[in-house]
């Protein structure tokens, strides 16, 4: 059983950018290597990859490396949004490089500024709300219950990670496309060793990321899912899946009109 069900997916590795030999750069010495985990948006406690970053690097070498499907499906909806923040110890660090950037952090800073007494009864509840002894103690750090951290804002693109205050193995925030949040923790840190790649063009340099799994076509079971149907009356189940050929077979007349329009229908990515 386990074999069929495997049949039913395809594996394939993520596309990531190969560094050609004309781009190379030694790295300076001493040099700092930080390992950087990345979490997916929904199943919080699933790595999705992992990278090692110099020291001497900006924010948004990483933040130009992280994969999240939301970035594909907003870039097909044409409503793809440069902006994005990492939140690192009270810090939000945003990316404004683009003009059409939008500064997530201002209104959240300007709402904990002028709704101090609300933000204060939020904030205990949060502190509270599930965490064990040594939990709160670890995220509020030194301060009281009732007293709020003080957020600051800085450029993404002009902070190293040399210039950052974090802790190891501590989940931090990154954001992006408005509201989609994952994890991101600083694993390790270690000097540069000669073992080490010595091409800083090579880094962020992907140490981990798992096989994407893509479903296969629910009716011809041969080629590659595109298209997802929910409640739709004439598919094998719900949901079902479609390659492109079957999805126009099934929904579509010969002269291309579509037949019935009482179900959803998105175009499907991976799992």
């Amino acid at each position: 059983m386990e074999r069929l069900k495997a049949l039913k997916f395809i594996t394939s590795k993520l596309k990531t950018k190969q560094v050609s030999q004309s781009e190379c750069e030694a790295v300076r010495y001493p040099e700092v290597v930080l390992c950087v985990e990345f979490y997916h948006n929904i199943r919080k406690d699933h790595k999705i990859q992992e990278f090692l970053v110099l020291g001497r690097q900006p924010l948004t070498v990483l933040k130009d490396k992280l994969y999240c499907l939301t970035d594909q499906l907003m870039q097909k909806a044409e409503q793809q949004v440069p902006s994005g923040y990492f939140m690192i110890e009270n810090v939000f660090y945003n990316d404004l490089r683009d003009r059409m950037a939008i500064d997530y952090s201002r209104p959240i800073i300007d709402w904990v500024n002028y709704n101090k007494d609300e933000a204060i009864e939020k904030w205990k509840v949060i502190v509270a709300a599930g965490f064990k002894k040594k939990q709160r103690a670890l995220l509020q750090g030194s301060l009281p219950s009732d007293q709020l951290p003080f957020f600051k804002a800085a450029n993404m693109a002009s902070t190293c990670f040399a210039d950052l205050r974090f802790r190891l193995g501590v989940r931090y925030l990154y954001c992006h496309q408005g509201d989609c949040k994952h994890s991101i923790v600083i694993r390790d840190m270690r000097l540069i060793h000669p073992e080490d790649n010595q091409n800083k063009a090579a880094y962020p340099l992907l140490t981990f990321q798992p096989r994407v799994r893509h479903r296969k076509c629910s009716i011809c079971d041969i080629y590659r899912a595109k298209k997802v149907t929910y409640d739709d009356k004439w598919a094998p189940t719900n949901p079902s899946f479609f390659c492109e050929n079957c999805y126009y077979l099934l929904h579509y007349s010969q002269s291309g009109t579509l037949m019935y329009d009482d179900f959803r229908v998105y175009d499907y990515y991976h799992e």
